[in-house]
């Protein structure tokens, strides 16, 4: 738990002390003077930086309870704030919360309003923790931070009237439900010491006055608590007891206190509710934003320090993390590199015990390098066939003689235009010479040379041919020539025939 500087200001003083571990330290007293402002700035320069809790006991304190329709958001705080202007306009220092929440009709919010009215109580102190930049916590009224000591205390009635007494005088505050609704301060007789029969009487007066703000009914009665720390209220409580309107007097002394809280010394003034308010700040207060600046400030700075120290501390894992897997992954390789030597080692020994190689290493490579050469540029002539078969699929006319296929380098009767075999040796080709005849042949030249033309273009046209030429045509009709062909024997009665030759090159394959 973080260290903090619990302070009480009453009228005539302010009390303050450290809270730290849970446990409040040492209170001192400061006059309400300039000595006294002088003595508290010691105080806050021998403690820069830490947060300050102010709690006021004081009769200038007001209270409101209202309903209000329920809203959310931004219309809530513009409702919330209207009524606060409307209640506490000489006044900063004021709060609202919703208490509860009707569960029939509009489901309206109960409010309590609560205000301290005099401003000018808390200015010297206010302006020695500007001057010595302390961050302002909270401001708090004490009633505000008996309802959290209830809690703490697992003190529970419908009707809870709490009493205790301090050096300013008697304060009760009224609890429905462990909801606070009302409290005053009765100041102490300076002039006559306040009797216990004195102090019953007052307590009375407030059943009176809870009665006429219609809190608690006139035939109902109420549960009194004593929170008596410094065990001088014994006395009262019999006066009490005695009293017929008052359902039951409850009084926890000095060590039943101390006991439910922890084991704290409550020996101070106010020691009780300073150690209740150091244990757990009251959820709202009356310092508006302005004063509370410098906490603000104080907060982020934690923050931002607990950012720092929790991605400095994620960093040191992730680096130890690192360096032990590198540390593993450092054995692993010298490991590896032992067992490596070893099999080196073994290895050397065993090819000792080898028989001698019929050739060096470096001619069995080439060997095996050639052979898988060989197996690359290894050519079939069943791509040429198939070619050379879908043509004649379409030409029923053509017969074919025979069919020779070569690869091989670019001869003078191979295309030199055509593109070489990537694969294979430069200038290689794969080529295919188509001879047949035109059957059947009735002595029709014309026709049969556009036979052969016909099955030349069917040929070009197949996806797997680079190009195509026609090396003989039935007849020779070349102008350099003369003309030549077969004719028909009528000695003889022989037949006629049309021959011709086809050259192809193959495409080579992809």
């Amino acid at each position: 738990m973080s260290a903090k500087i619990i302070v009480c200001v009453t009228a005539q003083r302010a009390i303050a002390a450290m809270f730290e571990g849970g446990r409040l330290g040492p209170c001192q007293e400061f006059a309400a003077s300039e000595i006294g402002q002088r003595a508290f700035g010691d105080l806050l320069h021998d403690h820069p930086g830490i947060p300050v809790h102010i709690m006021v006991d004081s009769v200038e304190e007001d209270y409101h309870l209202e309903v209000l329709p329920h809203a959310s958001g931004f219309a809530r705080q513009e409702l919330v704030r209207r009524k606060l202007k409307q209640f506490y306009r000489g006044t900063p220092y004021y709060t609202a919360w919703v208490q509860w929440r009707e569960t029939d009709k509009r489901r309206d919010d109960h409010y309590l309003f609560a205000a301290l009215t005099n401003a000018e109580l808390l200015r010297p102190w206010l302006e020695t923790l500007h001057l010595f930049r302390a961050p302002l916590a909270g401001i708090y009224l004490l009633p505000m931070v008996t309802q959290d000591l209830l809690a703490r205390l697992e003190l529970k009635a419908p009707d809870l009237l709490v009493v205790t007494w301090h050096n300013g005088g008697l304060r009760q505050s009224f609890f429905q439900d462990g909801h606070l609704k009302a409290s005053r301060l009765a100041l102490a007789d300076q002039e006559h010491a306040n009797s216990a029969a004195d102090l019953a009487v007052d307590v009375g007066k407030t059943r009176l006055y809870l009665n006429s703000l219609r809190l608690v009914a006139r035939e109902a009665k109420l549960t009194v608590l004593l929170l008596d720390s410094q065990d001088g209220m014994a006395d009262l409580q019999r006066h009490l007891q005695s009293d017929s309107g008052f359902a039951a007097t409850l009084r926890l002394s000095h060590d039943e206190l101390s006991t439910r809280l922890g084991g704290a010394p409550l020996r101070y003034p106010y020691a009780l509710h300073m150690t209740a308010l150091g244990l757990q700040p009251p959820a709202h207060n009356l310092a508006p934003a302005s004063a509370t600046r410098n906490f603000w400030r104080y907060r982020q700075r934690r923050l931002i320090y607990a950012a720092s120290a929790t991605i400095t501390a994620l960093a040191l894992v992730w680096t130890g993390a690192n360096l032990y897997q590198s540390r593993q992954l450092e054995n692993a390789t010298r490991q590896l590199e032992t067992e490596t030597r070893a099999l080196q080692a073994r290895y050397a020994e065993i090819t000792k015990t080898f028989p001698q190689a019929p050739a060096s290493a470096e001619n069995l490579e080439k060997a095996v390098q050639l052979a898988i050469r060989i197996k690359q540029d290894q050519r079939t002539p069943q791509r040429a066939m198939l070619a050379v078969s879908r043509a004649l699929e379409t030409s029923p006319e053509i017969a074919l003689d025979s069919l020779g296929w070569k690869y091989g380098a670019a001869g003078p009767e191979t295309d030199k235009s055509a593109p070489a075999s990537p694969g294979g040796a430069a200038g290689w080709h794969e080529s295919i010479m188509v001879e047949g005849e035109i059957r059947p042949f009735h002595g029709d030249y014309r026709s049969a040379m556009a036979s052969v033309n016909r099955f030349a273009a069917k040929m070009a046209q197949d996806s797997d041919i680079a190009s195509v030429s026609v090396v003989q045509m039935p007849l020779n009709i070349h102008s350099s020539n003369a003309l030549s062909g077969n004719t028909l024997d009528a000695a003889n009665n022989e037949t006629a025939r049309a021959g011709f030759k086809i050259k192809a090159v193959m495409k080579e394959r992809s």
